[in-house]
Formats: structure tokens, C-alpha cells, sequence
């Protein structure tokens, strides 16, 4: 649990000094900088939401002074972290925000990831997993992470704003750079986490930090615009080289003799109904959430599948609102199921398809079904990855209630502690050791095993005083991997050498 003085200090370094400092009107500080000569106070403007239900109907306030935002932010839920050149209300009563348009962006302060999952208990268990995946492959470290009901938001601040310009053509150069930055990091992290949100607005409306909910902040640790771009850059042409080709993964279909679950004509009979309501049986949502795993399990990508279900749902007589599809089909491709279940399908299509239809529909398929998978609460066995989450969530709690960079036990204690057996235990950890995720020391004689993560080992590098990284990052790249070493030394060029000269974040785009 933060202070509201942490909470304050990560709400002025996301904004810079995008908005004037004291209120225009009835300000508490006494306005000195009106005496001095040439004084530009920047006037930006942000929203900040009292609820996540008011926030979806654009029902806020608008702020211009940081001094206005630390008066409120603890009585609001979300907010605009990238400031606007103004924002204005769409009625005489000042309820309803308009004006928060990219278009309409002065600066950009920092790109944000929206982490979702099934529950809060299930968020607290991937904590670990999702401070990994943020450090972007060990080179960058995000600067905070906000708890969500369900989930996580992510902060990259940049060290300096990214000034929005408007070219002559009309374009806006800084825009359309930060989108595809935006863009590289959502789907890195889809390819980790299977609970992200690739469709949100790269500078819309996120949580506010509050002393409620900062699982982590560190001041330190902002990314410089230009490293980020060329993570990005690489990053995508990376994802094309290895994206395969529509031949090739037909090829690959018909030399296994398997039809994709979306060719079924199954699919194609439930997709074409526009009758499928909530009052009858299997609905909207099942029906939906049926369309979806089939799109899952044929390999289509989420926003693919978005594109597809989307259409469909307008084309229903009673469409579901569209953070409902996107929700449903965040939980598809959550990874916990397969594919569509027979059963399901069978329930769907006797309540939505005429008799003679159905059969023909169930005699074409030759569909491979899938049992949905049980909650880990009701089976009596576990998977091995799941004891490698719970040992991740084990090593990083113990670190931090040890205020260190590693902690010392046994595995006989971890084996009582997460109630795993010693079996199961060696074989995940072992696992974790094999992907660099852990670090472990076995202490002579009697002395207890030494444990650390690679966020653990990571972090502690970027504490240490200039004179004493060097040798600490040599022991870190020799226990990364070959690429990751590389990796893992030029992060420290990057952030050690006080002497190097930044680059203007102009020079990356054309201003005109």
C-alpha cells in the first residue's frame, strides 16, 4: 500500500509539465510566476473519471492544473494520462467530456497495457508473470503498475513528452509513431499473457494512480522515446519474418487432414443467424463465446476474430454492446479453453436452427471436440506450469517482504509452504531455471539455497551506483542467455553512461 505522496509523485511525472501548475481560479499557492519576465505556463487539459460506469458514458471533468488533479485524484477511478490541447463538455450542466481525440492530442507522456484476467485472485497469482513479460525481453522496465479490479495497467512513461506537431499534409507524425509503438507492445504481450487487451485506445482513458492501487513504482526507471521506437521497429520485423504464409498453413491443414473449426458448416449456420437473443436457452453470449473459440482454435488472431463477431453481433435483431463482445472474447482466448465444445454447439444450434438444417449441418462436420477444462479448484491435480506461477508469486513475495534482491530457503520449506511435493516441485523449478525466469545458489553445509528472479536480479542492477553495475551486470548476462546477454549489456550502456547525449525526440519524426 502506497501513500498519497507516491500516488502524487507518479501523477507529476506521467504529466510533466503538460498542465499549468496552479489552478487559474482559487488557487491555494500563492502565484509568484506572474512577476517573472517571459514565464510561459503550459495550458494542456486532462479527464479524470469517478467511476469505471461513469467513464464508459464520457460523464467527467476536465482538469488544466496539476494543482486542480491533486486536489481530485483520490476521489476519481481513471483519468487521460496524455494531455489534450482542451477538452470541453457537450451540455450546459458539465457532465459529459468531449474533445479526448487523438486529433486532438498536445503530448504524449506514456504508453499504457491493459492486463485483464477472470478475478482479482487470479490477478494476484499472475503478478509475477505480468512484471516479466513487462520488462520487454531485459530492455526496458516499465515505471508503473496499477491493480485493476481485474487486472493490470502498465506504464511506460517517457523521460521527456513527445510533443504532438501537426505536418503540413495534415498528418501527425508523433501520433502515428507512438500507435505503433503502442501497438508492438500489446501484441508482445499477447504473445506472453493471453489476457490482453489488443484493441484498446493507445491514449484513452486508464486507472489513475492512487495508494490504493500502486503495485509498483519506480521514478528511475522512465524510457527514452527513441529506444523504445527501435525495440518497436525490431519487434515487428521480427513478427514478419516469422508469420507464416496463407499457403503455408494450408499446406499445413491439408497435409494433417484436420478442417479448422471455422470452415465447420456448424459455424458458418450460427454466424449467419440474426434471431439469437438472451431470452431463450443458450444466448447471445454463449453463442458468441462459442464463435470465438472456434476462431481461437483456428488459429484466426484476436483482432481478426473482433472484426468477424463484431459484424455479426450488429447484424443481430438485439446486438450485445461492444465491450461485452470484446470481453467475451478476451475470455476465448484466455488460453483456459481449446475450442468450441460439442456440447455447446449442439445446445446452439437446437435452439437457433431448424431441425432438417441441424442434421446436415452435424453430419458435414468432422470436427476434433474439446472438453471445457475445469477450474484448478475443482480438480485434484495441477499443471506444471501452474506450480511455476505459484513459485514465481512464492520467490517474488518472499524478496519483497525480505527488502533484498533474493531470499534464502530450502526446498523442503517451499515444499511445505505451497503444499507441492517434492517431485513436482523440483521438476517446475527446474523449468523456471531452464528459462532464465530463476536464479539459484546452493549454500555449503547447512547453509540455505539462495533464490532470485530475473526481475529481482534486473532491478537490483538499476539501484546500483554507476561504479559498482559492471560487475554485477557481467554475472547477470552470464546467467541470461547468449541473446539476451546482449541484450542485457547494452541496456546497461543505455542507462549508464551519464555522459552520452540523449537524442532530441524531434529528429525521429518529420515535423515539417
Amino acid at each position: 500500500m502506497s501513500d498519497m505522496g507516491t500516488a502524487q509523485q507518479a501523477i507529476d511525472l506521467i504529466l510533466h509539465q503538460g498542465l499549468r501548475e496552479n489552478k487559474f481560479r482559487h488557487s491555494k499557492v500563492l502565484k509568484l510566476e506572474k512577476s517573472v519576465p517571459g514565464k510561459q505556463d503550459k495550458q494542456g487539459a486532462i479527464a479524470m473519471y469517478r467511476s469505471k460506469k461513469q467513464m464508459a458514458q464520457s460523464w467527467g471533468t476536465v482538469y488544466t492544473s496539476k494543482e486542480a488533479v491533486y486536489d481530485n485524484f483520490a476521489s476519481n477511478t481513471h483519468w487521460t494520462p496524455n494531455v489534450f490541447n482542451y477538452l470541453t463538455y457537450t451540455d450546459a450542466a458539465k457532465h459529459y467530456v468531449k474533445g479526448a481525440k487523438e486529433q486532438n492530442l498536445s503530448q504524449i507522456n506514456a504508453l499504457v497495457v491493459d492486463v485483464d484476467y477472470h478475478d482479482a485472485e487470479e490477478r494476484k497469482a499472475k503478478f509475477a508473470e505480468v512484471w516479466d513479460t513487462a520488462m520487454l525481453d531485459v530492455q526496458f522496465i516499465p515505471t508503473l503498475i496499477l491493480a485493476t479490479q481485474k487486472g493490470y495497467h502498465v506504464y511506460y512513461v517517457f523521460n521527456d513528452p513527445v510533443f504532438v506537431r501537426r505536418h503540413t499534409n495534415g498528418q501527425l507524425p508523433a501520433v502515428k509513431a507512438a500507435k505503433a509503438i503502442s501497438n508492438s507492445l500489446k501484441r508482445f504481450y499477447a504473445k506472453r499473457l493471453p489476457a490482453v487487451d489488443v484493441t484498446c485506445n493507445s491514449f484513452g482513458v486508464f486507472r489513475v494512480p492512487r495508494p490504493d492501487n500502486i503495485e509498483y513504482f519506480d521514478p528511475k526507471m522512465t524510457v527514452d522515446f527513441q529506444n523504445l521506437m527501435t525495440w518497436s521497429i525490431n519487434f515487428a520485423n521480427e513478427q514478419r519474418q516469422s508469420k507464416p504464409s496463407v499457403n503455408t498453413v494450408k499446406r499445413h491443414f491439408k497435409a494433417h487432414g484436420v478442417r479448422r473449426q471455422i470452415d465447420q458448416p456448424w459455424f458458418q449456420a450460427l454466424i449467419h443467424q440474426t434471431n439469437i437473443d438472451q431470452k431463450v436457452g443458450y444466448g447471445r453470449h454463449n453463442t458468441i463465446f462459442t464463435l470465438a473459440l472456434a476462431c481461437y482454435s483456428s488459429n484466426v488472431s484476436q483482432t481478426q476474430c473482433f472484426d468477424i463477431l463484431d459484424e455479426f453481433n450488429s447484424n443481430l435483431k438485439h446486438p450485445l454492446a461492444t465491450q461485452h463482445v470484446q470481453k467475451v472474447i478476451r475470455d476465448a482466448y484466455s488460453g483456459q479453453f481449446h475450442a468450441a465444445s460439442r456440447e455447446y454447439v449442439n445446445a446452439l444450434l437446437e435452439t437457433w436452427v431448424p431441425d432438417a438444417d441441424r442434421r446436415v449441418y452435424l453430419q458435414r462436420s468432422q470436427t476434433t471436440w474439446y472438453k471445457y477444462a475445469k477450474p484448478r479448484s475443482e480438480r485434484v491435480n495441477s499443471h506444471v506450469h501452474e506450480w511455476q506461477a505459484d513459485l514465481m508469486a512464492y520467490f517474488n513475495q518472499r524478496i519483497d517482504q525480505d527488502n533484498n534482491w533474493f531470499t534464502k530457503t530450502s526446498l523442503r520449506h517451499i515444499s511445505k509452504e505451497l503444499n507441492i511435493c517434492l517431485g513436482s516441485l523440483t521438476k517446475a523449478l527446474k523449468k523456471l531455471i531452464d528459462q532464465g525466469l530463476v536464479y539459484r545458489q546452493k549454500g555449503s553445509g547447512r547453509q540455505a539455497t539462495m533464490f532470485a528472479t530475473r526481475s529481482s536480479l534486473l532491478q537490483h542492477a538499476m539501484e546500483l551506483k554507476y561504479s559498482q553495475r559492471v560487475n554485477y551486470w557481467l554475472m547477470v548476462a552470464r546467467f541470461l542467455g547468449p541473446t539476451e546477454q546482449l541484450l542485457a549489456l547494452q541496456r546497461f550502456s543505455l542507462a549508464s553512461d551519464q555522459d552520452t547525449v540523449k537524442f532530441e525526440q524531434l529528429r525521429l519524426v518529420d515535423t515539417g
